[in-house]
């Protein structure tokens, strides 16, 4: 996928985008190209792929994510965290991981970006410094099967917030496990495709409000 390419996909899903926000997203997949990559955070070394298939595939959770702030777990290289967070630049976002060199990764990446209000933390989830009740979404994206994603964001959310995971083939088995173990919890899933073919699901689990 090349620039223009990216750029008329990336205004399906943002009509809003500015060329501001347009230039930090190619500037990241710069730095996913040039460090990330080298750090064993990204297994993509292609601009065209790194495009595609880290940005674009990230970003196909913007039309499900609520107003609010929001925790990317297991961030790695901040996908799909950082993405979403320079599409919304005014939302609060933390990003958090437990390996040093993934910090030290996002802590240069937001510097160069120029992003505020940005926490990145180099904790596990159960860490007290991760706050609990207090994010309108949790997302996450290659970290874990979603019965154990849920079992860590559920303590994060707000009652009437969301878990929102990127998910792969095995998306529907995910789902099915988990329904399985909660079998009133609601979940939803949005298929889609990338433009080489890849299909996703974006899986969508809510913590229901107290009745």
């Amino acid at each position: 996928m090349n620039r223009k390419l990216f750029q008329n996909e990336i205004r399906k899903i943002v009509p809003e985008l500015n060329e501001t926000q347009l230039e930090k997203l190619f500037l990241y997949a710069e730095l996913l190209q040039e460090v990330a990559y080298a750090l064993g955070l990204s297994n993509l070394s292609r601009e065209a792929d790194i495009l595609e298939k880290h940005l674009l595939d990230s970003l196909m959770l913007l039309p499900h994510l609520p107003e609010g702030p929001f925790c990317d777990l297991g961030s790695g290289a901040g996908l799909p965290g950082i993405p979403l967070k320079i599409v919304r630049p005014e939302t609060e976002v933390y990003l958090v991981d437990s390996r040093r060199k993934a910090v030290s990764f996002l802590e240069y990446a937001a510097a160069r970006l120029g992003l505020e209000r940005l926490e990145i933390l180099k904790a596990r989830v159960e860490a007290p410094e991760v706050p609990r009740e207090y994010f309108a979404a949790v997302v996450s994206r290659a970290v874990t099967a979603l019965s154990e994603l849920w079992d860590l964001a559920y303590p994060l959310l707000r009652p009437g917030g969301k878990l929102l995971a990127l998910k792969g083939p095995r998306g529907r088995e995910e789902v099915e496990a988990l329904q399985e173990r909660h079998p009133k919890l609601p979940i939803r899933s949005h298929p889609y495709e990338l433009p080489c073919g890849r299909p996703g699901t974006v899986v969508e689990v809510l913590k229901s409000s107290p009745s």
